[in-house]
């Protein structure tokens, strides 16, 4: 299996977070990760993850437009969304305005299959590394239910 971590950053917290799930997807598959603007080919790729940070109430306008140039690459993959952002910290609300908003515009620009999402908290000054566990969960229950569906 194949997985191909696609993310844009603007300081770096995205980055550090595709970084995360690269070291937890290495111990099971083969992976890959790439900036928004480096991906040449989605092909060999079984699952797509794609993240953005999110400014001004939006995901990255680089990660939508990747997610509409890209639509007959992302047909029949499994393609797994994610966003940072600082809503975590509103709890329930947050994460449910989140999921609406944030997330809901990643997906609704994906024809493949949506296998699961995340929203996962950042960071202003100094990198939160309790999100790395954060992280490593979602990886692995992914990839758990990557296999059971396969």
């Amino acid at each position: 299996m194949k997985v191909c971590v696609i993310y844009d950053t603007k300081k770096g917290s995205t980055e550090m977070i595709a970084n995360w799930m690269r070291e937890s997807i290495e111990r099971k598959a083969e992976v890959r990760m790439m900036h928004v603007t480096k991906v040449d080919s989605l092909k060999d790729c079984d699952l797509v993850v794609i993240g953005s940070p999110i400014y001004y109430e939006r995901p990255l306008k680089s990660v939508l437009k990747f997610l509409e140039q890209r639509q007959n690459e992302l047909k029949g993959k499994k393609v797994a969304v994610f966003v940072v952002c600082m809503a975590g910290i509103f709890g329930h609300a947050g994460k449910t305005y989140a999921e609406k908003r944030y997330v809901g515009a990643l997906i609704k620009r994906v024809p493949g299959k949506i296998i699961g999402t995340a929203i996962i908290r950042g960071w202003i000054r100094k990198p939160d590394f309790s999100q790395k566990v954060v992280v490593q969960k979602w990886i692995k229950e992914l990839l758990k239910n990557l296999e059971v569906k396969s």
